[in-house]
Protein backbone atom coordinates (compact mmCIF):
# COMPACT_ATOMS: atom_id res chain seq x y z
CA UNK A 1 0.00 0.00 0.00
CA UNK A 2 3.10 2.23 0.74
CA UNK A 3 3.46 3.19 -3.08
CA UNK A 4 -0.01 4.26 -3.70
CA UNK A 5 -0.27 6.29 -0.42
CA UNK A 6 3.53 7.96 -1.56
CA UNK A 7 2.01 8.61 -4.97
CA UNK A 8 -1.75 10.25 -3.90
CA UNK A 9 -0.95 13.34 -5.72
CA UNK A 10 -3.39 15.59 -7.32
CA UNK A 11 -2.60 13.87 -10.88
CA UNK A 12 -2.46 10.74 -9.29
CA UNK A 13 0.73 8.11 -9.97
CA UNK A 14 0.99 8.78 -13.58
CA UNK A 15 1.37 12.18 -14.09
CA UNK A 16 1.99 13.24 -18.02
CA UNK A 17 0.27 16.23 -18.45
CA UNK A 18 -1.66 16.92 -21.26
CA UNK A 19 -2.08 13.91 -22.71
CA UNK A 20 -3.63 11.96 -19.64
CA UNK A 21 -6.08 14.26 -19.47
CA UNK A 22 -7.25 13.79 -22.79
CA UNK A 23 -7.01 10.31 -22.27
CA UNK A 24 -8.93 11.18 -18.88
CA UNK A 25 -11.55 12.88 -20.93
CA UNK A 26 -11.72 10.00 -24.12
CA UNK A 27 -11.82 6.77 -20.71
CA UNK A 28 -14.54 9.29 -18.58
CA UNK A 29 -16.68 9.85 -22.21
CA UNK A 30 -16.34 5.90 -22.77
CA UNK A 31 -17.83 5.00 -19.33
CA UNK A 32 -20.27 7.67 -19.18
CA UNK A 33 -21.56 6.30 -23.01
CA UNK A 34 -21.41 2.47 -21.64
CA UNK A 35 -23.58 3.42 -18.49
CA UNK A 36 -26.45 4.97 -20.30
CA UNK A 37 -27.99 6.54 -17.17
CA UNK A 38 -28.54 9.79 -16.81
CA UNK A 39 -29.49 9.97 -12.65
CA UNK A 40 -28.43 7.77 -9.59
CA UNK A 41 -25.80 6.79 -7.79
CA UNK A 42 -22.29 5.27 -9.39
CA UNK A 43 -19.34 3.38 -7.88
CA UNK A 44 -15.67 4.32 -8.74
CA UNK A 45 -13.77 1.47 -7.94
CA UNK A 46 -9.99 2.37 -7.54
CA UNK A 47 -10.72 5.99 -7.45
CA UNK A 48 -7.13 6.84 -6.52
CA UNK A 49 -7.93 10.94 -6.57
CA UNK A 50 -10.68 11.37 -8.37
CA UNK A 51 -9.33 11.60 -11.86
CA UNK A 52 -12.14 9.57 -13.24
CA UNK A 53 -14.85 10.58 -10.80
CA UNK A 54 -14.52 14.32 -11.53
CA UNK A 55 -15.05 13.65 -15.43
CA UNK A 56 -17.93 11.57 -15.30
CA UNK A 57 -19.79 13.93 -12.60
CA UNK A 58 -18.73 16.59 -14.87
CA UNK A 59 -20.81 15.07 -17.83
CA UNK A 60 -23.45 13.82 -15.50
CA UNK A 61 -24.54 16.38 -12.70
CA UNK A 62 -26.98 17.33 -11.51
CA UNK A 63 -28.42 14.28 -11.30
CA UNK A 64 -26.11 11.56 -10.72
CA UNK A 65 -23.19 11.66 -7.93
CA UNK A 66 -20.21 9.27 -7.31
CA UNK A 67 -18.81 6.93 -4.26
CA UNK A 68 -15.00 6.51 -4.45
CA UNK A 69 -13.38 3.37 -3.21
CA UNK A 70 -9.78 2.92 -2.86
CA UNK A 71 -7.71 0.77 -0.05
CA UNK A 72 -5.38 4.25 0.03
CA UNK A 73 -6.22 6.84 2.27
CA UNK A 74 -4.07 8.99 1.14
CA UNK A 75 -5.58 8.82 -2.10
CA UNK A 76 -9.42 9.23 -0.83
CA UNK A 77 -8.15 12.23 0.45
CA UNK A 78 -7.33 14.19 -2.13
CA UNK A 79 -10.40 12.31 -4.08
CA UNK A 80 -12.37 14.24 -1.63
CA UNK A 81 -10.47 17.46 -1.91
CA UNK A 82 -11.01 17.37 -5.63
CA UNK A 83 -14.72 16.18 -5.40
CA UNK A 84 -16.05 18.16 -2.20
CA UNK A 85 -18.90 15.69 -0.84
CA UNK A 86 -17.93 12.53 -2.62
CA UNK A 87 -19.04 9.67 -0.43
CA UNK A 88 -15.11 7.69 0.40
CA UNK A 89 -14.55 4.39 1.50
CA UNK A 90 -11.69 1.84 1.50
CA UNK A 91 -13.71 -1.37 0.88
CA UNK A 92 -16.43 -2.04 -0.82
CA UNK A 93 -17.96 -4.63 1.46
CA UNK A 94 -18.54 -1.40 3.50
CA UNK A 95 -22.22 -0.86 1.21
CA UNK A 96 -24.51 -3.19 1.66
CA UNK A 97 -27.08 -1.03 2.64
CA UNK A 98 -26.48 1.39 -0.87
CA UNK A 99 -26.84 -0.08 -4.42
CA UNK A 100 -25.53 1.75 -6.79
CA UNK A 101 -26.99 2.71 -10.90
CA UNK A 102 -23.62 1.83 -12.49
CA UNK A 103 -19.69 1.47 -11.94
CA UNK A 104 -16.30 1.07 -13.19
CA UNK A 105 -13.15 -0.03 -12.64
CA UNK A 106 -10.15 1.15 -14.51
CA UNK A 107 -6.04 0.94 -14.02
CA UNK A 108 -6.98 -1.51 -11.03
CA UNK A 109 -7.73 -5.11 -11.42
CA UNK A 110 -4.39 -5.24 -13.66
CA UNK A 111 -2.89 -5.15 -9.69
CA UNK A 112 -4.65 -7.28 -8.02
CA UNK A 113 -4.05 -11.43 -7.99
CA UNK A 114 -6.93 -13.42 -9.29
CA UNK A 115 -8.61 -13.87 -6.19
CA UNK A 116 -8.65 -10.41 -5.20
CA UNK A 117 -10.12 -9.34 -8.31
CA UNK A 118 -13.30 -12.39 -8.41
CA UNK A 119 -13.65 -11.45 -4.74
CA UNK A 120 -14.26 -7.41 -6.43
CA UNK A 121 -16.48 -8.74 -9.11
CA UNK A 122 -18.69 -11.18 -7.10
CA UNK A 123 -19.29 -8.21 -4.26
CA UNK A 124 -19.61 -5.23 -7.72
CA UNK A 125 -22.89 -8.26 -8.35
CA UNK A 126 -23.81 -7.98 -5.53
CA UNK A 127 -24.21 -4.05 -4.63
CA UNK A 128 -25.52 -3.24 -7.99
CA UNK A 129 -29.05 -2.78 -9.21
CA UNK A 130 -30.33 -5.06 -11.68
CA UNK A 131 -30.06 -4.10 -15.17
CA UNK A 132 -27.08 -1.76 -13.61
CA UNK A 133 -23.57 -1.78 -15.70
CA UNK A 134 -20.29 -2.13 -14.76
CA UNK A 135 -17.03 -1.08 -17.14
CA UNK A 136 -14.03 -2.43 -16.26
CA UNK A 137 -10.53 -1.97 -18.23
CA UNK A 138 -7.96 -4.71 -17.86
CA UNK A 139 -4.62 -5.82 -19.27
CA UNK A 140 -4.55 -8.31 -21.66
CA UNK A 141 -0.16 -8.91 -22.20
CA UNK A 142 3.33 -8.63 -20.83
CA UNK A 143 4.91 -10.13 -17.76
CA UNK A 144 3.27 -11.23 -14.52
CA UNK A 145 4.81 -9.54 -11.94
CA UNK A 146 3.73 -8.68 -8.43
CA UNK A 147 1.98 -5.14 -9.58
CA UNK A 148 1.20 -6.53 -13.00
CA UNK A 149 -1.26 -9.55 -14.03
CA UNK A 150 -2.52 -9.26 -17.62
CA UNK A 151 -5.06 -11.70 -18.04
CA UNK A 152 -6.62 -13.17 -21.23
CA UNK A 153 -10.03 -12.12 -22.80
CA UNK A 154 -11.11 -15.11 -22.40
CA UNK A 155 -10.42 -15.59 -18.66
CA UNK A 156 -12.04 -12.03 -17.82
CA UNK A 157 -15.19 -13.04 -19.24
CA UNK A 158 -15.25 -16.13 -17.62
CA UNK A 159 -14.80 -14.43 -14.30
CA UNK A 160 -17.62 -12.07 -14.87
CA UNK A 161 -20.54 -14.46 -16.12
CA UNK A 162 -19.02 -16.28 -12.33
CA UNK A 163 -19.73 -13.31 -10.41
CA UNK A 164 -23.11 -13.35 -12.42
CA UNK A 165 -22.88 -10.64 -14.67
CA UNK A 166 -24.14 -10.55 -18.17
CA UNK A 167 -20.90 -9.81 -20.39
CA UNK A 168 -22.39 -9.86 -24.10
CA UNK A 169 -22.92 -6.07 -23.58
CA UNK A 170 -19.77 -5.56 -25.15
CA UNK A 171 -15.87 -5.65 -24.66
CA UNK A 172 -13.42 -3.45 -27.08
CA UNK A 173 -9.89 -3.38 -27.61
CA UNK A 174 -8.45 0.19 -26.43
CA UNK A 175 -6.86 1.36 -29.49
CA UNK A 176 -9.91 3.90 -29.45
CA UNK A 177 -10.18 5.09 -26.18
CA UNK A 178 -6.60 5.51 -24.75
CA UNK A 179 -4.70 4.84 -28.04
CA UNK A 180 -1.34 4.11 -26.06
CA UNK A 181 -2.55 0.86 -24.46
CA UNK A 182 -2.52 -1.52 -27.24
CA UNK A 183 -2.85 -4.63 -24.64
CA UNK A 184 -5.66 -2.98 -22.74
CA UNK A 185 -9.13 -4.12 -23.30
CA UNK A 186 -12.49 -3.04 -22.35
CA UNK A 187 -15.41 -4.87 -20.77
CA UNK A 188 -18.75 -3.58 -20.61
CA UNK A 189 -21.18 -5.95 -18.66
CA UNK A 190 -24.64 -6.12 -16.84
CA UNK A 191 -26.60 -7.19 -13.92
CA UNK A 192 -29.46 -8.98 -15.04
CA UNK A 193 -33.00 -7.54 -14.36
Amino acid sequence: MTFWDDNATPAGVFNVGDMYDEYTRRQADFIVEQLDITSGVLLDLGCGVGRLSAVVLDRLLPDVSVVGSDPSWPMLEKAQQRIPGMRIEDNISVFPELTFDGAWCVLTFQHLPADTVQQHLADLFEILKPGARLVTQWVTTGEEAPMSHPRSLATILDWHVAAGFAWDVASYADSWVTIYSHDWVWVVAEKPA
